[in-house]
């Protein structure tokens, strides 16, 4: 018993060890990581703004342009030219979007009419862009300090679909510009209460006004500073006090007051740059605001291997979007930061993640909730994804904080190699950057034909530039060179000094056959599944093609051989005979060609009376078309007609029947 007792006795005298408290170290002081800060964000706004024009009009730039015209106008006749506020004729959905960015790059393209208009319009979206991309920087400073700021300022510029879309993207990229920079003022916000400034307060309204001032979603920031501004203050009082009535004025209004400010502000300033809200400061911004959550856009997309319409996308349409276009060391660091909220907590910081966590979480919860129209990739959540990367960056920020000297090398190595990744790609495929796709989905090789690729039209300019370079365009015979298009706006622009000699006109890729075209510009959006899977794009008679990593972006198609068109005429006149010399040899040469190949059908089948071998001859054709493309209704259609030709009226009405006949 008593030598328990002295072992007792001894473990009661054993003094519990002391916790080791962790030092978080920077690899970078704090004086040296602002200076090199500051160097790469002036660097990269010089690269930015520097490499603007290579970008092609995008394919919904046009309508901003001319929007912006309408808003200067309105303007200049103080408000007698009411076209930018009216919800009929070309601005219908237009006056639905803020007018800061469309109304200043018009007034700007107006002061210098010697100046390109596009080269202005996407200089100065450069700028937004580099803004955002500075803003999202600048929170992660706030949060974590300059080396982490340098992180998300490096992770932002490698993030290629950001990058990209910075120079021609008026709509996604400027709302989030609008949002970053409020970000940094809502964060300096919560770090000043109970006592905020009068200069915080009133750059947390203006930045609020730009926000809504450039789309109504801005709007939202005046609950997201209401909501975080509660939670801030219910941490510092508690919420008993803060529900004492008799204690709010010496507690609550001082602080109160000024977010109030900060929201009227905003509203207010948003106004002035916004016709359309300006004619009616209350109902007309709440009616954006319901069209932005349900915008009315059907357009077939390609998603997941499916080709769907933009009003029936799966609720996971978003977050798979984000998966797959993400570089992989965002989506690491946004995993690795869900095992840090204790550390947040312990550093007073968890307030400003979990802000950060609700803008990702809510918008996305919001636009699954109400089955939002969605298309063109992850474009429309483009003011979330700089959430994803400042907490990226600040997670990668407190590993090297964390660790000891070697392993702090070793974050960075690794950091380093998950940012080469992208960049090979941007560097690789410069000016296309926004067509990305990261490991995860396999690259853009697997992505083709599963996923939309180059959507808005950037690779489209590259056609044209090539197209003027290589190729005579002047007048034959009296007539002008035709180039047909699916891209026919920004082609419009691109060929506009060159509309003596060339007319450009629009075809959809389906009826690329069925014009006169002396030259054919076809980017890959709206090509059949089928077609970009069977190598029937680019199609025949291609002479350039514009690549990424190997992938079909666009291409210019010359044509010297018009047989398939000229079969088309024929059978118009009902000239099947023709047609048949004509299609023959031109689908003997070019196999891969569904439209010829159904057109071949077509003519066979109409010449069956005299020819009954035709009737298998064209089955035989519109079968070879089929197994190219087996979402062709008209192939389908005559294939019905051939089988009603040999007497098998079942299988004919099966094949209507898929047709909706």
């Amino acid at each position: 018993m008593a030598k328990q007792s002295g072992k007792a006795t001894a473990k009661a005298d054993k003094k519990p060890e002391p916790k080791k408290i962790v030092v978080l170290t920077p690899l970078i002081p704090e004086p040296l990581a602002k200076k090199i800060f500051i160097a790469l964000a002036a660097a990269l706004l010089l690269l930015m703004t520097t490499i603007s024009h290579q970008y092609g009009i995008s394919g919904d730039e046009n309508f901003h342009r001319m929007y912006g015209h309408h808003i200067v106008n309105f303007y200049k006749t103080f408000g007698q030219d009411r076209t930018a506020a009216s919800e009929v004729g070309a601005d219908s959905l237009m006056v639905f979007y803020g007018g800061l960015f469309d109304g200043s790059s018009a007034a700007i393209s107006e002061a210098l009419p010697s100046v390109n208009e596009w080269n202005i319009r996407h200089f100065i979206n450069s700028v937004y862009g580099w803004i955002a991309i500075l803003c999202a920087a600048l929170v992660a400073v706030e949060i974590g300090g300059w080396q982490a700021g340098i992180i998300v300022l490096l992770f932002m510029s490698l993030s290629p679909r950001f990058f990209g879309e910075s120079m021609n993207n008026p709509k996604d990229i400027t709302m989030a510009t609008g949002y970053m920079i409020a970000y940094v003022f809502i964060i300096r916000f919560l770090k000043q209460l109970p006592k905020p400034s009068l200069k915080t307060t009133l750059a947390l309204g203006a930045s609020i006004g730009i926000a809504m001032g450039i789309r109504i979603g801005g709007l939202l920031l005046i609950p997201y500073t209401f909501l975080f501004y509660g939670l801030a203050m219910i941490s510092i009082y508690g919420l008993g006090t803060l529900l004492d009535f008799s204690k709010f004025k010496e507690n609550v209004w001082p602080s109160f007051r000024y977010v109030l400010l900060a929201s009227v502000f905003g509203y207010c300033l948003s106004l002035i740059f916004w016709p359309y809200a300006l004619v009616d400061p209350i109902s007309h911004p709440l009616k954006a605001l319901t069209i932005a959550s349900q915008f009315p856009a059907q357009i077939r997309i390609l998603f997941d291997g499916q080709q769907i319409m933009s009003t029936e996308v799966p609720w996971f349409y978003e977050p798979k979007w984000i998966l797959i276009s993400t570089p992989l060391f965002g989506l690491l660091g946004l995993i690795v930061s869900l095992v840090l909220p204790s550390v947040y907590k312990k550093e007073n910081k968890a307030l400003y993640i979990g802000f950060l966590y609700f803008t990702i979480l809510f918008p996305l919860g919001y636009i699954i909730y109400k089955k939002s129209v969605l298309y063109d990739g992850m474009r429309h959540v483009y003011f979330v994804y700089p959430s994803i990367i400042i907490l990226a960056g600040l997670t990668f920020n407190y590993l090297i904080n964390r660790f000891e000297k070697n392993m702090k090398y070793a974050v960075v190595t690794l950091m380093l190699l998950l940012m080469a990744l992208p960049a090979r790609w941007m560097f690789a495929n410069h000016p296309n950057e926004y067509v990305y796709f990261n490991e995860i989905e396999g690259g853009i090789k697997k992505a083709w034909g599963n996923y939309e690729l180059d959507y808005y039209m950037n690779s489209v300019k590259q056609c044209a530039d090539w197209l003027k370079a290589n190729e005579t365009l002047k007048r034959k015979n009296g007539q002008k060179t035709t180039i047909y298009t699916n891209a026919v706006a920004p082609c419009n622009f691109y060929f506009m000094e060159d509309s003596s000699t060339t007319g450009v006109g629009y075809v959809s890729y389906r009826n690329r056959c069925a014009v006169d075209a002396d030259y054919l510009i076809l980017y890959n959006r709206f090509v059949d599944r089928d077609l970009l899977l069977n190598g029937c794009y680019p199609p025949e008679q291609t002479v350039h093609t514009i690549t990424a990593d190997d992938v079909p972006l666009a291409c210019v198609v010359k044509k010297e051989d018009k047989s398939d068109y000229l079969a088309i005429e024929a059978i118009k006149k009902n000239d099947f005979a023709t047609a048949l010399q004509l299609l023959e040899p031109y689908c003997a040469k070019y196999p891969k060609n569904d439209v010829a190949l159904m057109n071949l059908g077509l003519a066979y089948l109409q010449t069956a009376q005299t020819e009954p071998s035709n009737v298998q001859k064209g089955m035989n054709a519109l079968n070879a078309s089929l197994a190219l493309n087996k979402e062709n209704p008209n192939a389908i259609y005559y294939l019905s007609a051939a089988y009603d030709m040999i007497g098998n009226k079942s299988q004919a009405q099966y094949l209507r029947s898929l047709i909706g006949q």
